[in-house]
């Protein structure tokens, strides 16, 4: 889902795809020149954000911590317990039968949450469940008036929390909202000047990852290739719901879910990139975050050093800026599922509402 910085310090947003004509050896050379121009990709320390403003851990969403997050003071906003843990892992064990059955039946609605890159659509590791695909690769397939359509059709779907088959359990958490309708509402109460989806862009989706993953270690990337504003920014928030070692020990019963130790699950690097002139002083070396290459990952590993990782449980909510490069930790046990809820918010400054956006 990356997005790329035109030589004019524009920004395509990461719903852009790269130009059919644009080659991987072409864009290598550019990168290569405005690296050695600029700059020698080592990403000095000065770029790397102080370890003790790395994370908040909090019990709720609170607006001056949204503040601090938007405006890069720290790198993650972890909200524990932010929606109940067992409807989190009930919600999470009917979305992973769901998307193992489909699975094996090859079923269209569950589709590859493919990336965007220097040489187009790729697939990942990543599949979700819905009535439309993710924005991006709708935009790049030309597809735009069925997601158009299909966003108020999966919105409504989702907010029916009663299934026939879930008896009791069902009607108990039918009392709650979707999750994500959760996030909407508490973001509108905490930021002064409110949030609310953008009506285009869908309001999020289920993400399924299912081992083994390809990567075992994760896909390092951002989401937008852009420098750090405080007027400005994309954020990526996930609700877990399912974490990958404890499904297979757990059966879906009356009996409430015992409920998982923390789970690593995110590894985020603390870059702090400001203005385009840092970025070109490392471009060859940030390319490489555009690009599903294993000796590129390896290379950027090393150049961003020890990363921040973020343990969750289910029911907790995960934000951070999706311009920083991070990376949705893989894991070997096969058959094991991992199920968050994935949104985007675009943050325009103190004085504008908050975007949701799928």
């Amino acid at each position: 889902m990356t997005s790329f910085p035109l030589w004019n310090g524009d920004m395509l947003r990461r719903k852009m795809t790269t130009s059919s004509t644009t080659t991987q050896e072409g864009t290598d050379l550019f990168f290569t020149w405005l690296e050695k121009t600029f700059g020698d990709g080592s990403l000095g320390t000065s770029l790397q954000q102080p370890a003790d403003s790395a994370v908040i851990t909090t019990s709720q969403l609170r607006t001056n911590d949204l503040q601090r997050l938007f405006t890069h003071e720290v790198s993650v906003l972890h909200v524990s317990n932010f929606y109940p843990r067992q409807s989190a892992m009930e919600l999470g064990w009917e979305l992973a039968q769901q998307a193992l059955s489909q699975h094996h039946q090859q079923h269209q609605e569950l589709k590859n949450w493919k990336v965007s890159t220097s040489k187009g659509l790729e697939s990942s590791d990543v599949l979700t469940l819905g009535a439309h695909l993710p924005y991006n690769i709708a935009f790049a397939n030309h597809a735009l008036e069925d997601y158009f359509n299909s966003v108020p059709k999966e919105l409504r779907q989702r907010r029916r929390l009663v299934l026939d088959e879930m008896g009791e359990a069902a009607n108990d958490r039918a009392k709650l909202l979707w999750p994500l309708d959760q996030l909407r509402l508490e973001l509108d109460e905490a930021w002064e000047h409110g949030a609310g989806v953008a009506r285009n862009r869908g309001g999020g989706l289920p993400r399924i990852m299912m081992g083994p993953t390809r990567w075992k270690r994760g896909f390092v990337h951002v989401d937008e290739m852009a420098p750090l504003s405080t007027h400005k920014g994309l954020f990526s928030a996930n609700i877990y719901l399912q974490l990958p070692h404890c499904d297979s020990e757990q059966t879906h019963s009356s009996q409430p879910m015992r409920v998982p130790e923390p789970h690593p699950v995110l590894e985020l690097w603390p870059l702090n990139i400001r203005n385009r002139w840092d970025w070109y002083r490392n471009a060859k070396t940030l390319s490489k975050l555009s690009s599903q290459d294993v000796e590129g990952q390896i290379q950027l590993r090393k150049a961003l050093g020890p990363p921040i990782q973020v343990a969750v449980q289910p029911g907790d909510l995960v934000v951070i800026c999706a311009q920083r490069p991070h990376c949705a930790m893989g894991f070997d046990m096969t058959g094991s599922v991992r199920v968050s809820l994935q949104t985007f918010i675009e943050h325009n400054g103190k004085d504008e509402r908050l975007i949701i956006e799928g």
